[in-house]
């Protein structure tokens, strides 16, 4: 929280700490409000959606568009500073030169364009006193740019879906201002208010919990880091994970050819179906509505302009949807209805926007959303969450093996069953995994439900730590060391003081357990 708060530095607890945020988010939500409503609500959408294209491709160019390792380094490297600024033109030069032989002139255009953008958002936030957005994010160059859109990916979606209610004047927003108009209110007032109800939770989970404030602003005394690397949100069984894992298991997909020139496109959309199809399809994903869903999503796909803009009027979309023998719930699964608050919308994941007698989507949209409609689908399926808690235990071995930890062989001891067995430096450490799913959207929707749930996983925690404590000895006198400890890795991650419980997105906190022993 950056605000200022009134009176001298104090420590605030809860019933004083949660009206402090909740008057926090109510001064940013209502602040967001009144800077969107001047605006008319179709040129809007239309100008940011075409603002979050050019975000998308400044992302994914460098991570996965371009095979030359050296051209990569170069560009992460290039400086958003103000020599940018006084000589574009050369630094375009030199990028449209490093990268036209590998993605189309439109994207290299858009790319550079985005580079002198970010160069003056940055000079301005520097004029603020503002130089970094998070531990270690900057936007001092491409890569740290990369980074911090990559953070900023959920809000700048949240503000999409946000808009058709919350602008409702007749200024226009002009394409090459949008930026400068828009990102100063992601970051000063979208980010906050999602890290404000997470603040709230966390009171509410921790008796513990205080804020420091002062004219400075209000500190937290905990967090919980809610991402995987990447920013990416925790799931039981990734497709990358299953790829890597479980890749003999999985029948390959016929695909399609597609441009390697073009970032994104209809292709690669019609791809990623077949590809998440195939690689659960031994979970009887195919069974389920997920498949009709596939067929209406590919059906989509054909109607794309520019490789990117899916359109189609209302009656059309209900026209396909009958077509495809679609429930009659999916219409509504398919299409936003925007929420009037901020904070509901960081939530969704409906592909198509509504802007009148039409909705609007891209392949981006889509793809997101036919991932997190896989993830409703799987999640209650008794076989894939007995299988991704298998797969869960391989990725814990993985990763604790590159910490330096030896992995064992032991899985069971007098019919007494073990997930992971590390030793380093003469110490077992016996790691239990848990692949429980927790919803991490109720922290904004249904704070009361997360924090129940939450405490209910810990207890569960704790007590597994308990009857790990009581069978020690037999990895003691099958390993024939005396030292050893316990730890509970879990795939999500659950609010606790207990440093015995480890998220799964801070396991490289193991690390530390190797300068202890």
């Amino acid at each position: 929280m950056s605000d200022e708060y009134p009176g001298a530095n104090r420590t605030v607890v809860e019933d004083e700490a949660r009206q402090l945020i909740m008057a926090q988010i109510e001064a940013h939500n209502g602040g967001l409000l009144r800077v969107l409503r001047k605006y008319e609500p179709g040129n809007a959408t239309r100008v940011w959606h075409g603002a979050i294209r050019a975000l998308e491709e400044f992302i994914n160019v460098p991570l996965f568009a371009i095979d030359d390792n050296d051209v990569v380094r170069w560009l992460l490297s290039v400086r958003l500073d103000e020599s940018l600024l006084r000589n574009p033109a050369r630094v375009w030069a030199q990028v449209k030169a490093a990268l036209s032989i590998h993605v189309d002139g439109g994207t290299v255009d858009r790319i550079c364009r985005l580079m002198v953008q970010l160069a003056a958002i940055r000079s301005g936030f520097l004029m603020h006193g503002q130089r970094s957005f998070g531990p270690g994010i900057t936007l001092d160059t491409v890569g740290n740019a990369v980074e911090y859109l990559q953070s900023r990916r959920r809000h700048f979606v949240a503000l999409l879906y946000l808009m058709p209610s919350a602008c409702q004047g007749t200024e226009k927003l002009v394409a090459l201002d949008t930026l400068n108009v828009l990102l100063p209110h992601v970051e000063h007032s979208c980010t906050t208010i999602t890290g404000l109800y997470l603040q709230l939770a966390l009171i509410d989970a921790l008796p513990e919990f205080t804020l420091e404030v002062g004219d400075a602003g209000a500190l937290g005394s905990h967090w919980l880091q809610t991402l995987d690397a990447g920013y990416l949100d925790p799931e039981r069984a990734s497709i990358m994970t299953m790829n890597e894992l479980r890749r003999d298991q999985i029948t390959p997909a016929e695909l399609e050819v597609i441009d390697p020139r073009k970032v994104f496109s209809a292709a690669e959309l019609r791809n990623s179906v077949k590809l998440l199809s195939a690689t659960y399809e031994a979970f009887g994903l195919n069974d389920s509505d997920f498949a009709a869903m596939a067929a209406v999503v590919t059906s989509l796909s054909r109607r794309c302009q520019d490789d990117y803009v899916i359109a189609i009027g209302k009656g059309r979309l209900q026209a396909l949807l009958t077509s495809q023998g679609a429930p009659g719930e999916f219409e509504r699964l398919l299409v936003n209805r925007s929420a009037s608050d901020y904070a509901p919308n960081t939530n969704a994941f409906e592909p198509f926007i509504d802007v009148g007698n039409a909705v609007v989507s891209n392949v981006n949209l889509l793809s997101r959303f036919l991932y997190a409609f896989k993830n409703i689908h799987l999640g209650s399926r008794r076989r894939f969450q007995i299988h991704a808690g298998f797969i869960f235990e391989d990725m814990v071995k993985r990763d604790v093996e590159r910490l330096g930890f030896t992995i064992t062989e032991i899985k069971r001891i007098n019919r007494k069953e073990f997930d992971v067995v590390a030793t380093r430096h003469d110490v077992i450490y016996n790691l239990q995994c848990k692949n429980n799913w927790i919803d991490l959207s109720k922290v904004e929707s249904d704070r009361a439900l997360y924090v129940r749930y939450n405490r209910k996983l810990t207890s569960y925690y704790i007590r597994a730590l308990a009857k790990e404590e009581r069978r020690e000895q037999l990895l003691k006198d099958r390993l024939g060391l005396d030292r050893i400890e316990h730890r509970v890795i879990s795939r999500f991650p659950v609010i606790t003081t207990d440093g015995r419980i480890v998220n799964y997105n801070r396991i490289s906190d193991l690390a530390a357990l190797l300068g202890s022993a």
